[in-house]
């Protein structure tokens, strides 16, 4: 669904198995703790990432501390006026609270043991909200910088700090993540995420205390990849998780299998790469002249060069980099490339900048055998200059045809996207003989390992598991688009992990604001099924049946073209507002219309609805996407009115009619039914029939 490739350093480590990994990741804070003698040889007192100068403690409630020292060590904690203590167990972990701080700082939090002091400066006492979810909440405020570049550049709050969790994912709960807090300045605003950064900063505008965000998402998340086994295995897990976390135990064993496969084939195929030949030559060098090199059609592919059967070939393109981006890293993407498929075969690659190796493309990572979006390759300030840079790549592919370059490509460097020159040239290195007769039908196919971020637990474990029981005002949620292919189960699972979350946190039922999906692909000239507004109901319903949650209704401020639309200014709007009005007891309206009861009066239902504020507006004309069926429960567009408080929606194609739906689309454009609040209603339908 064009979900954000995660950029997680781990995702494309090929030196490391799975298990290696990961069993480093659980016993990293441990280590480093132990390794950290002092002289007495003692351990000093060491603490995770987020207790670090910036940290925004939560006020008016418990605030726990946590870290590692040597068994039976005693820590004495003090942070203006209060002071805490803890007693190291037999493991070293250790756990002080301090209570009911009030609001205010900065601070200075002395965390002192029998052989060291730590002394974290810069510490607020406010309210802390963890936002977490998947591409959307991920979505950075640099990303959307067309926007959002007058907000990036106002960005000057001291009193508004951001934790952003690394992306990672582990077989089982880690206890040491890295990171930094960073207060709300223009540098560091930009790589805040955007959903986030325009919640916080409404509630710091209207609060007027500090305010603390725990970022925490992973792009293309699935629900139950946040979820506890334990939880999972109470909701009951069904075959589709049972088949992902097989597949994904035994990830290391089938693809080492199948890359011996490979190397055997190609070996007996005579389908090798013949090894770098031309790097020496200065293919890669911006001093070469490649005037005699061909120039690939944009976008185009490399039929023109003739490889029959394919080959090593060499991609040239010059960019001209503005002073502002010279020496600093950036991110170069390289257009749409399979690694391994039918379509492109086998392609392998390595990327120059300026005549030095900064990455490779496409090659066949362990656990992930096609990585379908931009390939990305992150080259180093040290390789920058302003004005004239090569960009070079040397392909290996085992067919004619190769990877779509042209068009695709861009360089990004935060703030602003720089385009690249348009044209690439390319020159061949070495071609490969005629594969024999069998070669296609008898080359290894890559086994169905799953999608990364759809293996049920594997993102809390990596990523909120280290967090769990920080002290938190409450959550801002942005997920749902992975799960659109099951949305009805969503209307178990997302209450499901709301109250498994609030159970091992251990701190009641704090708020849980849910951002209802937005309206996204090509809108549907006729009412009929979709996965995006299954979800949407789900979302609804969880606000509806659980304690303490809210919703943002965001149907009309999407892309049909975009799932990652950029209006998240809206989004961070209408989060505040439930805060604002359910949490900080502000009296406003914080919601568009919620459809609540209907009556059918002879060929007419009318519509009741909750949230109505000062009142129902059709914007921009009569109102639209109104569907209504009779008793064969085929949907068609209704007319539909406001009268008062209520809609009464109509057919002359529906004489009996039993059930109205409204907006029920991934994108139901035009949808228009608001109050005077200037909020829009969230989709809805009065049926309770089964989802074809």
């Amino acid at each position: 669904m064009g979900y954000h490739t995660p950029r997680s350093s781990r995702f494309f480590d090929t030196t490391q198995t799975r298990a290696g990994r990961i069993k480093r990741g659980r016993s990293l804070f441990l280590g480093i703790a132990l390794l950290a003698l002092s002289p007495s040889g003692r351990a000093d007192v060491k603490l995770p990432s987020f207790f670090s100068s910036g940290v925004v403690l939560q006020r008016d409630t418990a605030a726990p501390i946590w870290g590692t020292a040597s068994p039976g060590e005693q820590i004495t904690l003090k942070l203006n006026g209060q002071t805490t203590t803890a007693t190291a167990d037999a493991k070293g972990m250790w756990r002080a609270v301090f209570k009911a701080l009030p609001a205010g700082g900065p601070f200075t939090l002395t965390i002192k043991g029998a052989s060291n002091e730590i002394n974290l400066k810069d510490v607020l006492v406010g309210d802390v909200w963890l936002c977490s979810g998947q591409s959307n909440m991920t979505l950075h405020m640099g990303e959307i910088a067309d926007v959002a570049k007058d907000d990036i550049a106002a960005a000057n709050d001291p009193l508004l700090h951001c934790f952003t969790v690394p992306m990672a994912t582990a077989d089982d709960p880690v206890v040491a993540i890295a990171g930094r807090w960073d207060a709300a300045y223009p540098a560091v605003v930009k790589g805040y995420s955007a959903v986030a950064y325009y919640f916080a900063r409404e509630l710091r505008d209207q609060v007027k205390v500090p305010i603390g965000i725990i970022h925490c998402s992973y792009p293309g998340s699935c629900g139950e990849a946040w979820m506890r086994k334990e939880a999972l295995d109470a909701l009951g897990m069904g075959p589709r998780d049972e088949v992902l976390i097989q597949g994904w135990k035994t990830a290391d064993d089938t693809t080492n299998k199948f890359l011996s496969d490979l190397n055997e084939w190609e070996t007996r195929m005579g389908r090798q790469d013949p090894g770098n030949k031309d790097y020496d030559q200065g293919w890669a060098d911006p001093k070469t002249d490649v005037s005699s090199w061909t120039t690939i059609p944009t976008p185009g592919d490399w039929t023109s060069l003739g490889l029959a059967n394919g080959g090593v070939v060499w991609i040239r393109k010059s960019v001209e980099i503005p002073a502002k981006f010279a020496g600093k890293d950036f991110r170069l993407e390289l257009g749409n490339l399979q690694n391994y498929g039918r379509e492109s075969g086998n392609v392998l690659g390595t990327v120059y900048f300026n005549n030095k190796e900064a990455g490779s493309i496409g090659h066949v990572l362990k656990h992930v055998f096609s990585k379908p979006g931009n390939q990305e390759v992150i080259v180093p300030g040290s390789l920058v200059t302003a004005g004239l840079n090569v960009v070079a790549v040397r392909v290996f592919t085992q067919e004619q045809k190769g990877p779509l370059f042209g068009g695709g490509a861009t360089l990004l460097g935060a703030p602003v996207k720089q385009p690249v020159a348009p044209e690439w040239v390319a020159k061949v290195e070495a071609e490969l003989p005629a594969a024999p007769p069998d070669a296609a039908s008898t080359r290894p196919v890559p086994p169905p390992i799953p999608i990364l971020m759809q293996i049920p637990s594997i993102i809390f474990n990596g990523m909120l598991s280290p967090v769990v029981g920080y002290g938190i005002k409450g959550v801002a949620w942005y997920q749902g688009e992975a799960n659109a292919d099951r949305g009805q189960a969503y209307g178990k699972l997302l209450p499901a992990l709301i109250t498994d979350w609030r159970g091992i946190w251990k701190q009641g039922d704090f708020p849980f604001y849910i951002v209802q999906l937005a309206n996204c692909f090509p809108p549907a000239a006729n009412p009929g099924k979709s996965g995006f507004a299954a979800v949407r109901e789900a979302q609804l319903q969880t606000w509806q049946k659980v304690p303490d949650t809210g919703m943002a209704v965001t149907i009309d401020v999407g892309d049909a073209l975009n799932v990652h639309y950029h209006n998240k200014k809206a989004v961070g709007h209408r989060l505040a507002l439930a805060a604002l009005a359910q949490t900080y007891g502000q009296k406003i309206e914080f919601s568009g219309p919620i459809y609540d009861s209907m009556t059918v009066e002879g060929d007419k239902i009318r519509l009741k609805f909750t949230h109505v504020g000062g009142g129902l507006v059709a914007k921009n004309g009569d109102l639209k996407r109104f569907a209504i069926a009779g008793q064969d429960h085929n949907f068609v567009w209704g007319d539909a009115v406001i009268d008062g408080d209520t809609v009464l929606v109509s057919s002359a194609k529906v004489a009996q009619p039993v059930a109205v739906r409204y907006a029920w689309a991934d994108n139901p454009e035009g949808c228009n039914l608001y109050n005077k609040d200037d909020l829009p209603a969230s989709p809805f339908r009065t049926d309770d029939w089964p989802l074809r």
